[in-house]
């Protein structure tokens, strides 16, 4: 589900680092500084699901490379300042696993910067694994 547009029509291109997306939900601040029940969570004010790493353009299944890539998905960016706001200690905002930028083309430019980096969530990559040796096809 994608956030509906800001009330002034301006949106943001997240870029989600992660294989498989995440889906982010806003609450209401007073039901969460005064929960009715103890354990209880809050009603969600809304919530976006973010593509992930798996549905950029570039990405092959069988290769299964994730280094570099990122999903992109268009969020409202009131529902996306409120929600940096809300979840500003959450781990995979802080350490740039998903980021927004106002124009896709700048997120796009921003995630070839870090084509680099690890996220340490991408696959093992067989042909540097230490002891392990592909079957041959006469061993099946």
């Amino acid at each position: 589900m994608t956030a509906t547009p800001s009330r002034n029509g301006a949106t943001v291109t997240v870029i989600c680092r992660m294989p498989s997306g995440l889906v982010l939900e806003l609450y209401d601040e007073g039901a969460l500084q005064n929960p009715s029940k103890p354990g209880a969570l809050p009603a969600v004010k809304g919530s976006v699901r973010l593509s992930g790493a798996r549905h950029d353009p570039r990405f092959h299944k069988r290769d299964n490379i994730m280094l570099g890539m990122g999903g992109r998905t268009e969020v409202a960016a009131d529902f996306w300042e409120a929600w940096t706001k809300q979840n500003a200690e959450f781990m995979p905002l802080k350490k740039g696993l998903i980021f927004a930028m106002p124009k896709e083309a700048d997120a796009v430019s921003r995630l070839s910067e870090l084509r680099e980096e690890r996220t340490g969530l991408e696959g093992l990559d067989k042909d540097k694994m230490p002891g392990v040796t592909p079957f041959a096809k006469e061993d099946f």
